[in-house]
């Protein structure tokens, strides 16, 4: 079977209690689906809060603490009643809506992250995407080595932290990358 390049890309972007794949969770998770040429297809998108106790987010460390107290995050993770296997299901049934399953390439920055607590957490969802990954982190790394005079052109991140601005912004440096370094020698893509 070969891979059909024109196909949806499932935009995924999760805030976590920490790094550790093994014992911290995913808090939040925002999914905007594009077409092959990045323009959205869904502008609502999907968004969830998880819960997750208190003292999970007690132990959570300083930078955590910090962005996720200053976005609001940690207050709004203690209101949700969001399980993470109703978010599963939910976010399973979002993309299904789009894609049939294992066609849809998982996209965002440093996206293998965030797919390593889904194996975990979401593995309905993981099980309906695609083995692929377009990682906008991989393609700026060797941006950075390679031409980093034209990626410092590149609009700077906001860092606000939470899944849908991260993720908005992903989709907008990916087309930015598109339009100014992944250009062939006829000045086209």
């Amino acid at each position: 079977m070969s891979f059909d390049s024109k196909l949806p890309l499932v935009w995924i972007d999760c805030e976590m209690t920490g790094l550790n794949t093994f014992t911290d969770n995913i808090i939040e998770i925002c999914c905007l689906i594009t077409d092959k040429d990045l323009n959205l297809i869904d502008e609502k998108g999907y968004e969830s809060v998880i819960h997750v106790p208190k003292s999970k987010l007690d132990a959570m460390d300083q930078w955590c603490l910090d962005h996720h107290g200053e976005s609001g995050l940690i207050d709004k993770v203690l209101a949700s009643s969001a399980t993470k296997e109703q978010v599963d299901s939910e976010l399973k049934s979002y993309i299904a809506q789009f894609m049939s399953p294992r066609v849809g390439v998982l996209a965002g920055n440093s996206v293998h992250m965030d797919r390593n607590f889904m194996i975990r957490e979401l593995p309905e969802t993981v099980e309906h995407l695609h083995y692929r990954i377009l990682d906008v982190s991989s393609i700026s790394e060797f941006a950075k080595r390679h031409n980093p005079d034209l990626l410092a052109k590149c609009p700077p991140k906001q860092y606000s932290h939470t899944a849908r601005a991260d993720i908005e912004e992903s989709i907008a440096q990916m087309r930015w990358l598109r339009d100014n370094y992944l250009i062939g020698p006829d000045g086209k893509e």
